[in-house]
């Protein structure tokens, strides 16, 4: 218990873990020891969402969760560009030799046996923390080589990954590190081979097929993409934050069928989360199947429902699908909120224009106008309607 004593009382925590009960008595138990900053997450995907925006030091995490479990949620922070390194304590009542075999590659700064006592926690934290902050570990070597790729030092990332291939001659994640780097140097052909090593060297390393998927889309090699990507997905088929990244890699190659069946894969696989419900949406809306395309539209703005990106494509879809009524509805929800957003306001006249009630869709122009008195589009569109109520 002394040991504790030494750690600042400014530590902020995150417990992760979809039972409360264990959440309550984790975030008792430190706040017993004196730790006044401890924030709850029910899942991972909230964990993850909760680090984006918030300043967290320590991460306690549940091994065993559904859709995204405790290893995703490591893996996730230690890959991110968007996180530094967070000290990670994981528990759990039992590990399969699957999970450690992935933990292997993310060194995790404790591991915690359920049930555990306050003593037990209390005896661990102070580990962890010596674990993070010690700067000769393979992960803090690790971290280097990722701020490396973060200041675009390719050439600097390479050899830090090739020292680590060295202390560590099986690793696979150090093999997907190197890849990353010759991608973005344009080796290609360096890239996939390492991604082949980390794949033979351990095959159910799913950050393997992630990279060598990436590399084919940006070779252009789209049907070998989504063949290994069918593969990332049957290793890991319920992490929706895999699907997020696959569907937006293909869409931005406009392969937007092959996008829609990875999303009826997550569906079918009962995944539920927001983002995937707008990328749905907007894959749908993409290839006009409007009827469907409002559908998850729809869900997606129930957990967000004042983004004015979705609510305009939302309107679009309903102008386009001759349900004028229902657009205006959802152009007003944004209006309302955004009243000078002109691409709004834009659309709403053009729906005023299908519904050939010109004089409303004329008196919304000339007011973006006063807003925007070059936009050209709209100058064209007053002298359209001039002509069509000539």
């Amino acid at each position: 218990m002394t040991l504790v004593l030494e750690l600042p009382e400014n530590l902020s925590f995150l417990v992760v873990d979809e039972s409360e009960a264990i959440r309550t008595t984790v975030s008792a138990g430190l706040k017993a020891l004196g730790f006044r900053y401890v924030t709850q997450a029910t899942s991972s995907l909230s964990a993850c969402e909760i680090l984006k925006n918030r300043k967290i030091d320590f991460v306690i995490c549940e091994l065993e969760m559904p859709l995204l479990n405790g290893v995703d949620l490591l893996k996730e922070i230690r890959d991110s560009n968007e996180l530094n390194k967070i000290a990670f304590l994981m528990m759990s009542g039992s590990v399969t030799k699957v999970n450690i075999a992935l933990l292997a590659e993310y060194e995790i700064d404790g591991f915690l046996k359920k049930p555990f006592t306050l003593q037990a926690l209390a005896q661990k934290l102070p580990i962890c923390m010596q674990s993070y902050n010690n700067t000769n570990s393979i992960e803090s070597k690790f971290q280097e080589a990722k701020s490396m790729i973060q200041k675009y030092d390719y050439e600097i990332a390479v050899n830090k990954y090739q020292l680590l291939l060295k202390k560590v001659p099986n690793s696979c994640r150090a093999r997907v590190g190197l890849a990353i780097c010759y991608r973005m140097m344009r080796n290609y052909q360096k890239a996939e081979t390492m991604c082949r090593q980390a794949i033979e060297k351990n095959p159910v390393y799913v950050q393997a097929y992630d990279e060598l998927g990436k590399i084919y889309v940006t070779m252009n090699k789209i049907e070998e993409s989504i063949k290994v990507f069918r593969q990332a997905v049957t290793l890991s088929p319920s992490n929706p934050l895999r699907f997020e990244r696959i569907t937006s890699l293909l869409v931005e190659k406009q392969r937007f069928k092959e996008a829609e069946l990875f999303m009826e894969s997550a569906a079918s696989n009962g995944i539920v989360y927001t983002n995937l419900n707008e990328q749905f949406a907007k894959i749908l809306f993409y290839q006009k199947k409007l009827e469907k395309a409002a559908i998850y539209f729809e869900k997606a703005l129930i957990n967000d429902p004042n983004n004015r990106s979705l609510i305009n494509l939302m309107g679009i879809c309903l102008k386009d699908l001759n349900r004028y009524d229902d657009a205006l509805k959802y152009y007003n929800m944004a209006i309302k909120a955004y009243p000078t957003d002109t691409k709004v306001l834009f659309n709403k006249a053009l729906c005023f224009i299908e519904m050939k009630k010109f004089d409303k869709a004329k008196k919304l122009c000339e007011y973006i106008l006063t807003l925007e008195p070059t936009n050209q589009k709209v100058i064209n569109k007053i002298q359209e309607i001039n002509l069509k109520c000539q």
